[in-house]
């Protein structure tokens, strides 16, 4: 394994060096990469973001927002919150699943005398609350697995950027969100100073537990690299905000991959167009169910053919096309159009 120092506290350029290191440094081995952002918002690939952030605080108090690749929910970042990446350069094998890329954390933890333990299908929690959610994209050139870890970030903060999704929080509110999420720091961890302390233990256990552990330093030619990704994604307006579509019918439905939000506009029987929201994981790109049922007829058999030509199973795998079909079709067609 190799280790890549980072001390950017950017949350575009750290996104964009998980997206060089992965797609254009290509390692020999896999890759262990943190970073510290300053405050930021972090949105998930597929969320819309104008629905999950605060926008007046946000703006207020100038924190940043940032799409990352990965699917998932939006998370909040700051400098008591280290975040790690594992980087598997090898597009041949499928993305790990979360229990496998997170268990040296789990681990790391455990040795530190936090009960760490994965729960549910991506976070990790200690004493039944959560200090880490987790996501992770493949490509063509392999995987990023990433996650945050909250050591002594400012849960005030957090609860007040982050709009409380209904379904997730069974208490709208301060309290809700509060109840969910810890600090390492509050209950164990109280003898590391800080977060960069807490990285450097992490790394000496990834250095005594894993096989051939390096270090390896980037160039000035990487990081101008870097920069300019930043610049072309992540540092774009229309990239972390995108739009939110004209729509006339709005599904959605919990599945064990994620919430999907469907929007559609139909017009005379048929889908004009349809976008896909949530906080899922994907094997592929939704977009391209999208583009597909652009003209389809909104009716149960020309729904499933359009999704089965178009390898449905390639983007939801633990889905049927028939299954999604039905999805679609449930609910009530919504009295008027609705665009924010």
């Amino acid at each position: 394994m190799i280790w890549i120092p980072n001390e950017n506290n950017d949350p575009a350029f750290n996104l964009a060096a998980e997206e060089y290191i992965l797609s254009q440094l290509r390692p020999a081995d896999d890759v262990l990469f943190f970073f510290i952002d300053r405050p930021s918002i972090i949105v998930g690939r597929h969320q819309n973001t104008a629905e999950e952030i605060n926008a007046e605080f946000v703006r207020e108090n100038e924190i940043q927002v940032v799409r990352r690749l990965s699917g998932g929910g939006a998370v909040y970042h700051d400098f008591g919150n280290l975040c790690f990446s594992f980087i598997f350069p090898d597009a041949s094998k499928p993305a790990p699943d979360f229990e496998t890329f997170t268990a040296p954390i789990v681990q790391a933890f455990n040795r530190l005398g936090v009960p760490a333990m994965l729960s549910g299908r991506n976070d990790l929690l200690a004493d039944g609350a959560k200090f880490s959610g987790n996501a992770y994209y493949h490509n063509q050139s392999g995987s990023v697995c990433h996650g945050t870890l909250l050591f002594d970030s400012d849960l005030g903060v957090l609860t007040r950027a982050l709009q409380p999704r209904p379904e997730k929080m069974s208490l709208k509110g301060i309290q809700s969100v509060r109840s969910r999420v810890l600090n390492l720091r509050d209950r164990w961890l109280q003898e590391i100073p800080d977060v960069k302390a807490l990285r450097q233990k992490i790394v000496d256990y990834m250095a005594e537990t894993q096989p051939s552990f390096t270090e390896m330093q980037v160039t000035t030619n990487d990081l101008n690299r870097i920069e300019a990704l930043a610049d072309a994604r992540y540092r774009r307006d229309s990239w972390n905000y995108g739009e939110s579509p004209k729509y006339n019918r709005r599904v959605q439905q919990r599945f064990p991959f994620g919430t999907v939000d469907a929007r559609l506009w139909i017009d005379q029987g048929s889908i004009v167009e349809m976008r896909l929201f949530g906080d899922f994981f994907s094997a592929a790109d939704p977009v391209k169910i999208e583009r597909a049922l652009a003209g389809v007829k909104f009716e149960s058999t020309a729904l499933a053919a359009t999704l089965q030509a178009v390898e449905f199973e390639t983007v939801f795998p633990s889905l049927t096309a028939d299954l999604f079909s039905e999805f679609l079709l449930q609910g009530k067609l919504e009295d008027a159009a609705t665009e924010k």
